[in-house]
C-alpha cells in the first residue's frame, strides 16, 4: 500500500485533532480543564505525526502499512478517537457554531465531562503508544482484547454529554459506522488510486510547514482588510497578492487556507482546495500536480468523482506505463471547471512565481476567475511580468502598501523569538534593550520575516549584551548581505563541501537526502570507490551545521535550500563582486559538476563487474551504495540542464557508452530498468526491503545509441553516430530503436539527426508498435508532425490490429486525433468504426487486444 494510503486517515485525525485544540484555546472559563484537556489532544496529535512519518519514511514500508491499517480497522482506535473529537467539537460550537470561534466560547463541559473524555482518550493513546512500536501483531491482539469495552465506555460518553447542535443521533451513527469500513475497503482503494493518479503532492504538509513559521496574531490584519472581505463576500472573485521575497506570503496564504477551514459552515456546501509551490521541490512546480491536486480535494470532499474523470483515469491507467500514466493539462482543466462550475469552491495558490511552464495555469485560472460561477480564488507571487500580464485586471493586494501592517506583524514576531528563544530567555533581557533589538531590526526589515529570522538566528547565538548591541550596529543590509555574512564565517578547512553540497541544492532535479548528500559530497574526480577518510569528513547529520539559515532538513530528512532568495543569491552578479565570491558559480557550471560526479559514481570498481547476478546481490549493492539511485536516474537531466559543451563532460559521457565500459554501462541499465511501476524515490527504497525489483528486467542486446537517444543526449548520439553505431539496431526491451526511443521520449532534435542518418520512421518492435504508434499513445503532438513529415505510416497497424488513431482516440488526445485525421488515406475512412471497438474493448469486459498493447508498452520505456 502506498504512503499515502496507509496515512490518509491518520492525516484526517490530524486535521480534526489540530481544530479541537483552536476551539479549545478559544474557550474562555476553566482554565486548568481547558489546559489538561488541550495537552491531552496535543500529545495524541504528536504521536499520530509520528506515525504519520514512520510510515512516509520508514524502509520497513509494509510493516509499517499493516500496522497502520490495524489502526483504521473497524476496531482500531482512529474511528473511536475522532467521535470522541467529533463530540468535544459539537459541544463547544453549540451555540453559534464555527463562527463563534472568533469571538469568546463559554467552557461547556464539567469537570466531572472533563474526566470521562480524558479517560477517552487516554485509552487510545495507550493503543497509539503501542502502534509506535511498530509490532502489529501485538498492536491487533490488544485491539481484540479492549474494543469491545473501549467501544463500550466511549457509547456512554457519547450519550451522557446532553444535547448538543450536532444531534447524538449523528454521532452514535459514527459510532455504527466504524464497523462498516472493513466494507468499503474495496470502493476506498480505488478512490485512493484516483487521488495518487491526479497528484502525488500531499500539500497538508506544506500548510503545516507554513503553519507552524506562523506566530500568534500575526497576519490578523489581512483578514479585517477592505480587498480580502470583497473577495470573500463576492460570488465569484479573484484576488491576487504580491510582495518581495521573504517578505511572508507563504505564511500569510496559510493563515487565509486556516481561517477559511474554520470559519466554513457544515451546512454551507463551500468546498476548499489549496495548494503550494516551491522552488524545492520539482512535483510541487508541476502544473499537472498544481490542477490534480485541486481536482483530488474538490473530489475528496464531495465524495465522488464526476463520471468524465472516472473515465480519463480509466484511460490513463489501463496501462501501467508511466509515460501515459497522467492525462494532458487541458483535459485536467476541463475537470475542474466542471467542478467549479457546479459547486461553490474557493481556491488558494502560493507561490505561482515558482511554477514551471505556468503560461497554462495563468490563462486557466484567468478563464475561472470571470465565468461568472460561484467561485473564489486567492493567488500569491512576486510581481513578475508573465504573471501581471494575465492577473493585471483582478483586484490586488501589494504587500509593499500595507508596511504598517507588516511592521506590526514583524514587532510581535520578535517578541516571541525573545520570549520564547533559549539564548535571550538565559540573557533576561530588560525591557529597554527588548525595545533596542526591536527598533533596529523593524527599521532595516523592510518588510522581509525571513531577513528578521535570519539575524535573529545569528543575533540568540550571542552570550552578552553587549555583543548583542555590537552586532544590531552593524545589521547586514538585505538579504544578500545576510548571506554574504554566513558564507564568509564558514571555515576554509569546507568551503570545497560547502560550495559543492550548495551545487547540488541549487541545481538538483529530486530532493536530496542527507544521506544521499553526505554520500555525494565524498566523491572526488577520477575516484572509483569512496575514500573513508574523504566519507569521514562529516557526518549526515553536520550537514545542516555547515551552511547556518542557508539550507533545512526537512522531516522527511531531505535537504534543501532555506529559501528562494538563498538561489538567486549564488547565482547572482553580486556574490562575484562579494567577499564570499569563492562560492560563486553558473547553473550551467554546477549542473556540468553535478553530471560528473554522478557519472564517476556510476564507474566505481564494484560495478565493472556488470549486473548484479541475483535479486540478493541486487538488493546489496543498492544499499551499500545509498546514492546510486540518484545517480543512475538524473545525471542525464544534469547533462541537458548544463545547456553548455563541457569537453570533459562529454568525453566522460561518451566514455560511458563505449565498448569498454560496456559492463559499467550494463550495471546502470540494469538499476533503471528495475523500478517500480509509478516509482519515487520513496516507492524505490520500500521495493528495495520488499524485494519488488525487477532486478532482472534489463535488456541484455541494451546500445549505447539506443540509451543516448532515449535521455535526449544529442552530443553522445552525434558522437556515437560518427563513430559507425548501427542506427537501426534494436536496443530497447521489446526490440525498439534507437528513433524509436527519442519519439517516445519526445526528443525531436535526436530525432531529426537520426532520420539524417538513414533511420528507418517505420521501423516496428517485437509487437508491430512503430514510433507513431507511441507518440500517438503519449499524445506527443509535435513528435507526431515530425514523424508523418519523415514518411511514418498513420496506416500502420501493430499485432493487434491497432492504428495510431486508435491509441490517440484510446487515451483522449484530440489534438493528436486531428493532426492523424488530416492525414488519414483512403484505407482509414473506416477509422471511426474501428476506434470506437477499440474504447468497448478498453472499458469492456473483454479487454484484450488494445490493452495488451499498453501493458507492454511500459517494457519500452527503458
Amino acid at each position: 500500500m502506498d504512503p499515502l494510503s496507509t496515512t490518509a486517515s491518520i492525516i484526517a485525525t490530524i486535521q480534526l485533532s489540530s481544530e479541537v485544540v483552536k476551539y479549545v484555546n478559544a474557550a474562555a472559563g476553566a482554565t486548568n480543564l481547558r489546559k489538561r484537556l488541550r495537552e491531552e489532544v496535543r500529545t495524541c496529535e504528536y504521536i499520530l505525526q509520528q506515525l504519520k512519518d514512520g510510515a512516509d519514511d520508514s524502509e520497513e514500508g509494509k510493516a509499517w502499512s499493516c500496522t497502520i491499517e490495524a489502526l483504521q480497522g473497524p476496531k482500531g482506535p482512529l474511528g473511536r478517537l475522532d467521535v470522541t473529537l467529533q463530540t468535544i467539537q459539537a459541544k463547544l460550537l453549540s451555540k453559534g457554531g464555527h463562527k463563534k470561534v472568533l469571538e469568546t466560547l463559554k467552557w461547556p463541559f464539567t469537570e466531572r465531562e472533563v474526566e470521562k473524555i480524558l479517560a477517552a482518550i487516554e485509552r487510545e493513546k495507550s493503543l497509539l503508544w503501542l502502534a509506535l512500536e511498530n509490532d502489529h501483531r501485538k498492536l491487533t491482539l490488544e485491539i481484540k482484547k479492549t474494543s469491545t469495552e473501549f467501544k463500550r465506555q466511549l457509547t456512554g460518553l457519547v450519550d451522557g454529554l446532553g444535547r448538543i447542535e450536532r444531534s447524538q443521533a449523528d454521532l452514535m451513527c459514527c459510532l455504527h459506522t466504524l464497523n462498516d469500513r472493513q466494507n468499503n475497503r474495496e470502493a476506498t482503494d480505488r478512490t485512493r488510486q484516483i487521488l495518487n493518479w491526479l497528484s502525488p503532492v500531499d500539500p497538508f504538509t506544506s500548510h503545516c510547514a507554513a503553519m507552524d513559521m506562523r506566530v500568534t496574531g500575526t497576519n490578523d490584519w489581512l483578514l479585517s482588510y477592505e480587498e480580502f472581505k470583497f473577495w470573500r463576500r463576492a460570488k465569484s472573485s479573484v484576488l491576487w497578492l504580491t510582495g518581495i521575497l521573504g517578505s511572508g506570503k507563504t505564511v500569510l496564504v496559510s493563515t487565509v487556507i486556516d481561517f477559511i477551514q474554520q470559519c466554513g459552515n457544515q451546512n454551507d456546501r463551500t468546498y476548499v482546495a489549496y495548494f503550494y509551490c516551491d522552488f524545492r521541490s520539482p512535483e510541487t512546480r508541476n502544473p499537472l500536480n498544481l490542477v490534480g491536486s485541486l481536482i483530488a480535494q474538490i473530489c475528496t470532499q464531495l465524495g465522488r468523482f464526476p463520471k468524465d474523470l472516472e473515465e480519463v483515469f480509466e484511460r490513463n491507467t489501463s496501462t501501467q506505463s508511466p509515460y501515459v500514466r497522467q492525462t494532458d493539462l487541458r483535459t485536467l482543466s476541463e475537470i475542474l471547471m466542471l467542478l467549479t462550475s457546479k459547486h461553490h469552491v474557493i481556491i488558494l495558490v502560493d507561490a505561482l512565481d515558482e511554477c514551471e511552464s505556468r503560461r497554462g495555469i495563468l490563462e486557466l485560472f484567468r478563464q475561472l476567475g470571470t465565468q461568472g460561477h460561484h467561485l473564489n480564488i486567492l493567488l500569491s507571487s512576486r510581481d513578475e511580468a508573465d504573471i501581471r500580464e494575465v492577473l493585471s485586471d483582478f483586484p490586488r493586494i501589494r504587500l509593499e502598501s500595507v508596511s504598517n501592517c507588516l511592521n506590526s506583524d514583524i514587532d510581535r514576531y520578535i517578541n516571541y523569538r525573545l520570549d520564547h528563544d533559549p539564548g535571550f530567555r538565559m540573557l533576561k533581557l530588560k525591557p529597554s534593550f527588548r525595545e533596542t533589538i526591536l527598533q533596529s531590526l523593524r527599521v532595516q526589515a523592510s518588510g522581509m520575516f525571513f531577513w528578521v529570522r535570519c539575524q535573529l538566528d545569528e543575533i540568540a547565538q550571542l552570550k552578552t549584551m553587549k555583543d548583542i548591541r555590537e552586532a544590531l550596529k552593524t545589521l547586514p543590509k538585505g538579504l544578500h548581505e545576510t548571506y554574504e555574512n554566513i558564507l564568509v564565517k564558514i571555515p576554509s578547512g569546507t568551503i570545497r563541501i560547502v560550495r559543492q553540497l550548495l551545487q547540488w541544492l541549487v541545481c538538483t532535479v529530486s530532493p536530496l537526502s542527507l544521506g544521499e548528500l553526505h554520500e555525494s559530497l565524498a566523491i572526488e574526480p577520477n575516484m572509483d570507490h569512496i575514500c573513508e577518510e574523504a566519507a569521514l569528513l562529516i557526518s549526515p547529520e553536520d550537514i545542516q551545521d555547515l551552511c547556518g539559515n542557508l539550507i533545512v532538513v526537512t522531516a522527511k530528512g531531505n535537504v534543501m535550500l532555506a529559501h528562494l532568495s538563498v538561489k538567486d543569491y549564488l547565482l547572482s552578479d553580486a556574490i562575484k563582486r562579494s567577499r564570499a565570491s569563492i562560492f560563486a558559480f553558473s547553473e550551467s557550471e554546477a549542473n556540468i559538476q553535478n553530471a560528473l560526479s554522478c557519472l564517476t559514481y556510476l564507474s566505481f570498481a564494484d560495478f565493472r563487474s556488470g549486473p548484479a547476478g541475483s535479486a540478493d546481490d541486487f538488493e546489496s549493492r543498492l544499499l551499500r551504495y545509498p546514492f546510486l539511485y540518484h545517480a543512475s536516474i538524473w545525471w542525464a537531466a544534469y547533462v541537458r540542464n548544463a545547456n553548455l559543451f563541457s569537453e570533459e563532460l562529454s568525453n566522460k559521457a561518451l566514455r560511458f557508452f563505449s565498448p569498454s565500459c560496456r559492463t559499467i554501462f550494463m550495471s546502470w541499465v540494469q538499476v533503471i530498468c528495475s523500478r517500480p511501476m509509478f516509482g519515487n524515490k520513496q516507492e524505490y527504497t520500500s521495493a528495495i526491503k520488499e524485494r519488488k525489483l525487477c532486478w532482472n528486467a534489463y535488456p541484455r542486446q541494451a546500445t549505447s545509441l539506443y540509451y543516448a537517444a532515449s535521455f535526449g543526449l544529442e552530443y553522445c548520439v552525434r558522437a556515437l553516430l560518427s563513430q559507425g553505431a548501427e542506427i537501426d539496431a534494436e536496443g530497447g526491451r521489446l526490440g525498439a530503436t534507437a528513433f524509436h526511443a527519442a519519439a517516445l521520449r519526445g526528443h525531436v532534435n535526436v530525432m531529426d539527426m537520426l532520420f539524417a542518418e538513414g533511420a528507418d520512421p517505420n521501423r516496428t518492435d517485437v509487437i508491430k508498435m512503430a514510433p507513431l504508434h507511441s507518440a500517438a499513445l503519449a499524445g506527443n503532438v509535435e513528435v507526431i508532425k515530425r514523424l508523418l513529415k519523415q514518411g511514418a505510416d498513420p496506416c500502420a497497424k501493430d499485432e493487434y490490429g491497432s492504428t495510431p488513431y486508435d491509441l490517440a482516440y484510446s487515451m483522449g488526445h484530440t489534438d493528436a486525433l486531428n493532426h492523424l485525421h488530416m492525414n488519414k488515406s483512403k484505407e482509414m475512412e473506416d477509422i471511426g468504426p474501428s476506434s470506437i471497438r477499440v474504447m468497448h474493448t478498453i472499458r469492456g469486459e473483454g479487454r484484450t487486444c488494445t490493452t495488451n498493447v499498453l501493458v507492454l508498452l511500459l517494457k519500452r520505456q527503458n
